[in-house]
């Protein structure tokens, strides 16, 4: 055999398949680590952006706590307009609802609930915001939008005892004596279940057993 013609076939032939297909190759290479540094550019984007988040809602917290209001609703609207596409959002959205309900204004705390149902993804936050929005109707004599919010529930989950014991209240609100101790006997077993402080729920039962 002649090695010698052999090994110039074979790069006649390398030299070929460079000619056909080379820049392809070169453009998959050139694409795949674009894929991976892009990617990573992206990840550095978000965590930097997270991080930023993370930082004002550290400082939301400190103004709430401090009850510096304004300052806190500065925040807050922050990260609903600059991080609005992460959880702080939905937490601050959260927090404006309980500084409206402070300063008497229960039309706008029900706005940034209402927001927080619609754009979570996370059952946890859907039912706390509604919650939180079914008290704040029944707080402003709105008792029965409180109580079809509550009852258009079909799925109560780990919130079964929240809900029975705002029932409760609202029954309670509109008369209904017989159904709210349902409803609160109903709580009070729930939170037996779930190994919950029931001392508050206790003495409302108590409450209405002795005023009715």
């Amino acid at each position: 055999m002649d090695v010698t013609r052999t090994e110039e076939e074979q790069l006649e032939a390398i030299k070929k398949w460079w000619a056909e297909n080379g820049w392809s190759v070169v453009g998959g290479i050139v694409i795949g680590l674009g894929a991976i540094f892009g990617w990573r550019s992206w990840e550095a984007y978000q965590l930097a952006r997270a991080e930023a988040a993370s930082n004002v809602y550290a400082d939301l917290i400190v103004e709430v706590r401090q009850n510096r209001n304004d300052k806190a609703s500065e925040l807050a609207h922050k990260l609903l307009g600059d991080y609005s596409a992460t959880s702080y959002a939905i937490f601050a959205s959260l927090i404006l609802a309980r500084l409206d309900v402070e300063a008497g204004d229960p039309a706008s705390a029900i706005r940034h609930l209402q927001w927080v149902m619609d754009e979570t993804g996370q059952n946890e936050f859907k039912h706390l915001a509604r919650l939180r929005m079914a008290r704040v109707l029944l707080d402003d004599n709105k008792a029965d939008q409180a109580l079809a919010l509550v009852l258009s529930v079909s799925d109560q989950e780990a919130f079964s005892a929240s809900y029975e014991e705002l029932k409760g209240d609202i029954y309670t609100r509109q008369g209904d004596i017989d159904k709210a101790k349902i409803a609160y006997q109903q709580a009070l077993s729930g939170m037996q279940d779930e190994l919950k402080d029931n001392s508050f729920l206790q003495m409302k039962i108590d409450d209405i057993g002795r005023l009715y």
